[in-house]
This record gives C-alpha cells, sequence and structure tokens, in this order.
C-alpha cells in the first residue's frame, strides 16, 4: 500500500485510493492522518506499543479489523453468512431459472473457430433486421432542476444526475407514479435514484419505498430520507436478487401496486429481477398488482443463459444454447472502446500509419455496431418475455451515448 501526507483542514483520511483516484474520504480520530482501514500495519510504521494492529479479517481479505477486537468484529461482519436467521422472503436460488442449461459466462473469442464466430454474425444480422427502430427520448424532471444546475458537479456527477432525471421523467410520463404504491429499486447500491424518487412522490398517498441489495455500502442517500421531514415508508433489505420471493417481504403493503426501477441493474441481475417481478404477479395467493416497471440496462456480456429469459426469442431467430457465449462476448465490443484506444496508442504522423489508423477505425465500428446489435437482440429477448406475461412494453434510448454507452431502458405497464 502506498501512502501520502498531505495537509488538510478537514479531518479525513490521508490515504490516496489508487482505483478511485482520489482521497480516501471517511472521517479520522484526532491526531490520526489514517482511517482504521487504511493505518499502516506494524510492520510498515516505527514500532509503537499505543498503537493498535489491524489484521485482515478472516471472512473478507478485502477488509481488515483490530486483532484484540476479532471476536467482535466476526459476529457483526457484512460477510458473516447468517444460516440459521434466514427471513422468508430469501428463498435460494428462486430466481436463477434452468439451471440446468447453465453455460459458460466468460468465452474468449480468440479461442473459438473463427467460421463458427462468422456464423454467429451471420445470425445477429438476419435477426437484426427484423427489429424496430427505438426512440431516443431524453427526458428531464423538475425535481432534479437545482441539483443539475449545481456548478459544483464535474461530467461524472452531472450524467449520473441527467439519467437519473430521465428515467424520473419517463416514470411520471408512463403514469406508473399513483397513489398507494410501492417502488422497488433493485440493485439499489447507495440508493441514489430512490433517494430521488422519494422527492417526486412526496405527496403521494400512502406510497413507500423498498431497496434491494446483496451488499452493504456506505453513505446510502436512502438514510437522508428518514431524517426529513415527514419520512416515507423506506426500507431497505439486504438479499440476492436471486433468492428474493417478493411476495413474503411484509414491509410491501397488501393491497398496494407495485413499480421495479433500476439504474444501470448489470446482466443477469436484470433477468434475476424480471423473474422475480413476474413470480409476484403470477402467484395465486398474492392480491399485489405489478403495475409496471422502469429499467435501465447495463453489461449484458455478463448475462448468463440459465437465468436469460428470452431464450425462446433467441430459438426463434435460430441461435441455439452453445451459441449465447458467444453472444454475450460480442456484446462487450459495444462499449470496450476500440476507436478511443486506438487513438491514444497511434502517434505515428507518417502517411502510411495514418491510413493504418482510419482503416483501422473502420473495423473497429464495425465491431462496435456488431455489440450493439447483440444487445438489442437480448433486449428484445427480455420485451417478449414481458409482453408474454401480460404487459405493454417499449424500448427507448433515455439518454444520449455522450453521457452513457448504456443507453437503453425498457418500459412495461400492466395491460388493462
Amino acid at each position: 500500500m502506498v501512502y501520502f501526507t498531505i495537509k488538510m483542514e478537514d479531518k479525513h483520511c490521508q490515504y490516496f485510493v489508487k482505483r478511485k483516484k482520489r482521497y480516501c474520504r471517511m472521517t479520522v480520530k484526532k491526531n490520526n492522518q489514517f482511517c482504521g482501514e487504511h493505518q499502516p500495519n506494524q510492520n510498515e510504521i516505527v514500532q509503537d506499543l499505543s498503537k493498535k494492529r489491524r489484521i485482515v479479517c478472516p471472512l473478507d481479505s478485502k477488509h481488515t479489523c483490530y486483532e484484540n477486537k476479532l471476536a467482535k468484529h466476526l459476529k457483526v461482519c457484512n460477510a458473516k453468512v447468517k444460516v440459521d436467521s434466514l427471513p422468508a422472503y430469501i428463498i435460494k436460488g428462486i430466481n436463477l431459472g434452468d439451471i440446468d442449461l447453465k453455460q459458460p459466462t466468460h468465452i474468449r473469442l480468440s479461442l473459438i473457430d473463427s467460421s463458427i464466430v462468422n456464423t454467429v454474425i451471420d445470425k445477429i444480422n438476419s435477426a437484426y433486421v427484423h427489429l424496430p427502430k427505438i426512440s431516443e427520448i431524453i427526458l428531464s424532471h423538475d425535481v432534479l432542476t437545482e441539483e443539475l444546475n449545481n456548478p459544483t458537479y464535474g461530467h461524472g456527477a452531472k450524467r449520473h444526475l441527467l439519467q437519473t432525471a430521465s428515467l424520473l421523467g419517463h416514470l411520471e410520463n408512463s403514469k406508473l407514479i399513483q397513489n398507494n404504491t410501492c417502488f422497488i429499486e433493485f440493485g439499489a447500491g447507495k440508493g441514489k435514484l430512490t433517494y430521488w424518487l422519494a422527492q417526486v412522490i412526496k405527496g403521494q398517498s400512502e406510497s413507500s419505498l423498498l431497496l434491494v441489495d446483496r451488499s452493504s455500502h456506505r453513505h446510502k442517500k436512502d438514510n437522508k430520507l428518514k431524517n426529513e421531514d415527514n419520512p416515507l415508508n423506506v426500507k431497505r433489505i439486504r438479499v440476492d436478487i436471486a433468492d428474493l420471493k417478493l411476495n413474503k417481504v411484509e414491509d410491501i403493503g397488501e393491497n398496494c401496486s407495485i413499480v421495479g426501477v433500476a439504474k444501470h441493474l448489470c446482466g443477469s441481475a436484470t433477468d434475476l429481477t424480471l423473474r422475480c417481478l413476474i413470480s409476484a404477479k403470477e402467484d395465486d395467493k398474492s392480491i399485489r398488482k405489478i403495475s409496471g416497471l422502469i429499467i435501465a440496462f447495463c453489461c449484458h456480456h455478463r448475462c448468463e443463459y440459465s437465468s436469460y429469459v428470452g431464450k425462446k426469442y433467441l430459438e426463434s431467430c435460430n441461435f441455439s444454447a452453445d451459441e449465447f457465449p458467444i453472444l454475450c462476448s460480442i456484446a462487450s465490443w459495444a462499449t470496450c472502446g476500440f476507436e478511443k484506444n486506438a487513438k491514444i496508442n497511434n502517434h505515428e504522423d507518417t502517411i502510411e500509419q495514418q491510413e493504418k489508423l482510419e482503416n483501422d477505425l473502420k473495423t473497429f465500428k464495425e465491431r462496435e455496431e456488431m455489440g450493439r446489435k447483440v444487445k438489442m437482440l437480448l433486449n428484445w429477448g427480455r420485451v417478449e418475455y414481458l409482453k408474454n406475461s401480460g404487459f405493454n412494453c417499449q424500448l427507448i434510448y433515455y439518454t444520449s451515448v455522450d453521457f452513457s454507452l448504456e443507453n437503453v431502458c425498457i418500459i412495461a405497464k400492466l395491460c388493462n
């Protein structure tokens, strides 16, 4: 680990996190330079008996704890497996789908015969020509106007706010914001989408918010909602979407409607969410109604055949199960930045090099276009799944590619 000493007026940790290209934002105790997690160990500093030694947590090597408090830490560690006290809504693997049809999730195309890859590409082109064109509809919402005009935000923060504003705009435009509704954010992370959604629904009668995520996060935005005047009913549950039985969650009112939302739900998590919602809809014992959903897609290369909900659609396009990992690998071409990397790595000024770069860029654009075609085919399989389950669906470009290459979302409403 590398440590940097800088003068800081506020008492925050002075450890530089290389992966995030910034300093740690945790506060520190008086007269300390580093937070507990980033304290140098006994081998990196001068021996000082007043300093307590930190060791790697035996349950999760990604964090540390004080050696003399190990027993106490193991009782509350987030990595602890709680087998004896699982809530009723956790049923292992309930949304995993056809586990007997599991295929490799990662496959290197360079190890596959080129004729096989070319055959798959021909099928992609044949299927893609039958897809309807989707529209770019970029909306906003008044609740984020002031925040978007904040001059202190950089490009990264603003692009996330713009995406959130568009999703909220579509949520309202689709008339999915109604009284007596439970809005569920799947893959909630720090709950930023839920936070702004809460500002939108403050005036809604008997509405609530439920956040679902398998990890425990620091600096959660939903914590701020509890401190606001007239707080909404906000609940967070820690569960893998693969194991979530939605009708068993007691915090969802029995007579309320349910609307699912998600921003950049990664790979197979989208399919797990769709299975979770449709399972709740089809449960005869449930008197709740799945009104609709809005999900922004992400990371199609991390989809899994066993849980993917659009198998029947791919079969109708003549794709076999063995070709699914190839499709996912080709999907990664859409977002891996061929063109950008070529321009960065090529600094020669000769005519030959310039011509080579131009030819490479044409090839890269073709590959990126092929990746986008695969992503659209995978998305359309999800559309067909929802249509067969009684929903009206549409795919749209909800934000510009300047702000996100993952700029497609699905909007679904239950047919009346």
